[in-house]
């Protein structure tokens, strides 16, 4: 018995929520790097809170990406065309794009998990070094960005019929 492509399309949807384990990995260490700085530092604070975003932005990839995925299945789920009309292809195209989201998060988590209590610490000792250190965590975040626009490449595949 095949899938039928709303299934898969469904599971796409709720698979790239893996997307807030990413951003939750970073967030861990970089919250707990934070409390020591703060507690040290208090004028730090607003230049942490930036290092953090970019941990928290991990998970808004993956929410961005479920967005597009619904708006994409949502006529078929609300009746306005038939369920089984939704190409199996669409729902694997669905799933690539959810895998191809949580490994590049993945992939800026573990970077982000590692340089974030670092570039925090460093602040702590010298806050000029506050620019360089947000460049190198932007380039682990560009990770997740690239799957964001591969997933969106892949998710412009999938096409509605119109009514």
């Amino acid at each position: 018995m095949a899938v039928e492509g709303y299934v898969l399309g469904i599971i796409g949807i709720a698979g790239t929520m893996l997307t807030i384990l990413g951003a939750g990995i970073p967030l861990s260490k970089g919250v707990q790097a934070a409390a020591a700085a703060v507690a040290e530092k208090q004028k730090l604070n607003i230049f942490i809170l930036i290092y953090l975003a970019l941990a928290e932005a991990l998970a808004i990839y993956g929410l961005l990406i479920a967005f597009v995925m619904y708006t994409k299945i949502q006529p078929y789920l609300d009746g306005t065309f038939e369920l089984t009309d939704f190409k199996p292809e669409y729902g694997w195209i669905f799933i690539a794009a959810m895998f191809i989201m949580v490994v590049s998060n993945l992939g800026a988590a573990i970077t982000l998990a590692k340089g974030e209590p670092a570039a925090i610490g460093s602040i702590t000792a010298n806050s000029e070094v506050f620019t360089p250190n947000l460049i190198y965590l932007g380039l682990g975040e560009a990770l997740a960005i690239y799957g964001l626009l591969i997933a969106f490449i892949l998710l412009n595949i999938v096409t509605v019929p119109t009514v």
